[in-house]
């Protein structure tokens, strides 16, 4: 039957390092160890891991699961477990309470090493804050009797950040709640009114170009209108020249006349004038 490691047994596992690396005594609660969050974290909206400590406070803002999301985070511990050795884990209560579902196996095999990989469902309605350093998952550890130690499979790779294939799914991940659905409606929203404003510019585009092409038209009509009206002679230019040609044909012909009587009038004259200067000669 395994051994429960508890006390002071425990206690010397963290400070010692044996099999506990990077811990603190703080953690250490009767016969568990408090496993701590670290400021690795795998969260969709960043597309890659990121290290906590090293954002911006703006960029710090983002460090929350929302409603129906997943994140995964890596323990601040390691674990260097030897063959005779494994752990029980169990989610801490105050997550329960808080809304989160820790995804994840429980039990550690003998000889793992390594940082615990957990998983946080928000199951809430709410955002759920990420505080590196809060406990994350308690522990408890078994040591196996001689007869209870078999032939198992050694973990050869140290687990120190996130596998590969679990960041290509968290690339392409989304959560599918109602407030990831809600949001994409918001945006979705935001874009059929941007697309019902194009729309609208496009069509008083339309309108103020069907206007154009009216007065387009009435000017064409209006030029049509003046050439049937100038080869008809009809047109205003073509009446006044025909008046002013009117009225030269008449003051031609009163002159003419007046030329008639003036000779009239002056023959005698001249014939007088001209006897006059033949008597005196």
């Amino acid at each position: 039957m395994p051994l429960m490691i508890t006390g002071q047994n425990l206690k010397d596992g963290v400070e010692n390092e044996t099999f506990i690396k990077q811990g603190s005594l703080d953690c250490t609660e009767g016969v568990k160890y408090d496993f701590r969050m670290s400021n690795h974290i795998l969260k969709s909206k960043f597309g890659r891991p990121i290290d906590a400590s090293t954002l911006s406070p703006s960029e710090t803002s983002s460090l929350i699961i929302e409603p129906d999301e997943v994140v995964f985070v890596l323990s601040e511990e390691s674990l260097n477990l030897p063959k005779n050795m494994f752990a029980q884990l169990s989610p801490k209560r105050k997550l329960g309470q808080g809304g989160v579902l820790t995804l994840g196996g429980l039990t550690v095999d003998p000889g793992y090493q390594g940082k615990l990989l957990v998983g946080l469902l928000n199951f809430s309605s709410t955002p759920y804050i990420l505080k590196p350093g809060k406990k994350l998952m308690a522990a408890t550890f078994f040591k196996l009797i001689d007869d209870e130690i078999g032939d198992f499979d050694i973990y050869t790779e140290s687990l120190t950040d996130f596998p590969d294939e679990l960041i290509d799914v968290m690339k392409k991940y989304s959560p599918v709640g109602t407030g990831y659905v809600k949001e994409n409606l918001d945006k979705l929203k935001i874009e059929m009114d941007g697309l019902r404003e194009q729309l609208k510019a496009q069509d008083d585009w339309r309108q103020r170009l069907d206007r154009h092409d009216e007065q387009i038209d009435n000017l064409l009509k209006g030029l049509d209108k003046e050439k049937d009206s100038r080869l008809s002679g009809e047109d205003k230019f073509s009446v006044a020249i025909d008046k002013l040609t009117r009225s030269f044909t008449l003051i031609k012909g009163g002159a003419f006349v007046i030329y008639v009587i003036a000779a009239l009038l002056l023959l005698p004259l001249l014939v007088e004038f001209c006897k006059k200067i033949f008597t005196q000669s």
